[in-house]
């Protein structure tokens, strides 16, 4: 091809040029036998121009020119047609898109020297496609509705579901109700104020498995207005091997070690009567007395909880052995408080404590109040809080190697119980517990990127792993493949476009116990949930203000009219040269 010249039917370049030549060749050897009227290279002259002319009529020859003044109108979902109707009228002759996920309109942006967007804006999957392009994103509104959600979609059986959220400009007395899969409801809130209204409902599972439980919404008069699903999957508690050492028996080891037992842990209490003798319980497992703290009995607990006289009364070597149980194996120790404790110092006790004269701590969680040790945690860097609602600290922990040791200021727990707030008891032990126990190696685990999985959408998550050889399976047992992160090889992102709703899995192929559930839903559900975090993404991907436009360089036919009449005169002339050689 000339530089900067090109044709629209290039693919048909050969034939054309080779049927133009053979037609020339008639005609030249044609003429070549009859030169007796003169006219022999005038007329093969004309004859090559008439036969160049009809090619270049039908290869359509374009010539590339530079332009930065070719705009593009994306359409979105939700659009506004009065934003749309402006920029048509402000923009003559701007090329007008609708925007589709599972089209891809990439070919159609290479001739646009910039582009607006309307609507909620692009997938965050398809931003790939605009990088080259200056875009605009005109924000779209606020949808109506539920404009953020949160909730834990995997949960331990026993533990709350919690779902949290955000409704956008509700209609005077709206209702959202926290349904189960059956459609009961479990609990309900009312939305009587304007504008964006916070909300929380909560429900405790009976029964582990996979659910999708409901968020209905009911208008002021109990009509049923929409139901969004909420896939949760509840798992079986696994139970913890818990060791108590006390000197003595306390109240507060009595309801501790009930509480445990009635949860199904396993659990051993040691205390000491006399000097060398000792008081055995079992709960939940076999009989066998702990009198040697080796290395093979401690790892063989996920938490040891131990009075602090005990604890700081053992000598070095004994703490030591603790410690390395701590570091390496990952146990979790409890040093139940005393006076005793709070009075050593920063290098034996494990944390610093300053004297403060409060003797009771509210827990705001559930209204409740405990007392505890005038003490307070001191050093912001020297311990990680429990997080209990609470004004001031009360629990914290230490990391040591793979475990932790952990304490509270918090003084005879046991009063919950006896007050008739049992379900605040359990969720105070229960989040201590769960941040300082054992944790279970796996070798596999498994985090969901997409929060709102469509059908027929990417999918992203990630694994990690310390497998050297594995294939991950999607539901049809078709292997996915895995991208390798260069800065930490134990991490993969996969990606899959499931193909159908509800509960989809993945798997290992040679670990039929590291199944993945998600949930595949229906592209009618969290519409304003969806439409919210989109526009959010395109908002942070596409910062606000106009952009400058590119220059692109498109290929601009030529006018055939030039054309036409060379092929007009030429066989005008091949028609007419004859007829005059003979009239003279």
């Amino acid at each position: 091809m000339i530089d900067g010249f090109s044709f629209v039917n290039k693919e048909s370049l050969l034939p054309i040029l080779i049927g133009g030549l053979i037609v020339f060749g008639c005609y030249f050897w044609k003429e070549s036998t009859n030169r007796k009227h003169g006219k022999f290279i005038i007329n093969t002259i004309v004859a090559f121009l008439t036969i160049t002319a009809l090619v270049l009529i039908v290869l359509k020859p374009t010539k590339e020119v530079e332009i930065n003044d070719r705009q593009g109108l994306l359409l979105t979902e939700g659009f506004d047609e009065q934003q749309k109707d402006s920029l048509l009228l402000r923009y003559q002759g701007i090329k007008e898109l609708n925007y589709n996920p599972n089209k891809s309109i990439g070919y159609k942006l290479d001739s646009l020297t910039g582009l607006f967007v309307l609507g909620n804006g692009i997938k965050p999957f398809d931003f790939e496609l605009f990088k080259n392009i200056p875009l605009t994103y005109i924000t779209a509104k606020e949808p109506y509705g539920i404009t953020d959600f949160r909730y834990k979609k995997s949960i331990v059986l026993g533990e709350k579901l919690n779902v949290k959220g955000i409704y956008n400009k509700p209609l005077k007395g709206t209702m959202l109700i926290l349904e189960d899969a059956g459609g009961n409801g479990l609990d309900s809130v009312q939305l009587d104020r304007i504008g964006e209204v916070g909300f929380s409902l909560e429900a405790v599972p009976k029964v582990s498995g996979e659910y999708v439980y409901l968020l209905t919404e009911k208008d002021s008069v109990g009509v049923k207005l929409k139901s969004e699903p909420i896939p949760v999957v509840i798992k079986e508690k696994e139970p913890l091997r818990v060791l108590i050492l006390n000197n003595f028996p306390t109240f507060e080891t009595k309801y501790l070690k009930n509480f445990l037992a009635d949860n199904g842990h396993e659990v051993i209490v040691r205390s000491q009567l006399t000097k060398g003798k000792y008081k055995f319980e079992y709960f939940n497992t076999a009989t066998t007395p702990v009198y040697q703290f080796t290395d093979e009995i401690l790892n063989k607990f996920d938490i040891v909880i131990v009075d602090s006289d005990i604890y700081f009364g053992f000598g070095s070597m004994l703490k030591k052995r603790f410690e390395k149980s701590i570091r390496e194996s990952g146990m979790g120790l409890f040093i139940q408080p005393s006076g005793f404790l709070f009075n050593l110092g920063t290098d034996t006790s494990y944390f610093k404590f300053e004297r403060d004269s409060n003797h009771e701590v509210h827990f705001e969680t559930f209204k409740i109040k405990l007392e505890k040790y005038p003490y307070g945690f001191k050093g912001p860097f020297s311990f990680q809080p429990i997080a209990f609602g609470t004004t001031t600290t009360v629990a914290a922990y230490k990391q040591l190697g793979l475990g932790r040791i952990a304490t509270t200021t918090v003084q005879n727990s046991y009063q919950l119980l006896l007050d008739g707030e049992g379900e605040g008891y359990k969720w105070m032990w229960t989040k201590l517990f769960d941040k300082i126990s054992k944790k279970k190696n796996t070798s596999v685990e498994w985090e969901a990127e997409t929060q709102v999985p469509r059908i027929d959408a990417p999918f992203d998550f990630k694994l990690r792993t310390n497998l050297e050889e594995y294939t991950v399976l999607n539901e049809n047992d078709d292997s996915v493949a895995m991208l390798q992160n260069s800065m930490v090889p134990m991490r993969y992102l996969g990606t899959v476009y499931p193909k159908k709703i509800g509960w989809n899995h993945l798997k290992i192929e040679t670990d039929s116990s590291s199944q993945f559930p998600f949930y595949v839903f229906d592209s009618l559900v969290w519409k304003s949930l969806t439409s919210s975090k989109t526009i959010a993404a395109n908002q942070k991907e596409f910062k606000s203000g106009l952009k400058h436009n590119r220059a692109v360089f498109v290929d601009r036919s030529i006018s055939p009219i030039l054309f036409y009449l060379l092929f007009l005169v030429g066989i005008g002339w091949l028609w007419l040269a004859p007829k005059l050689s003979t009239d003279k």
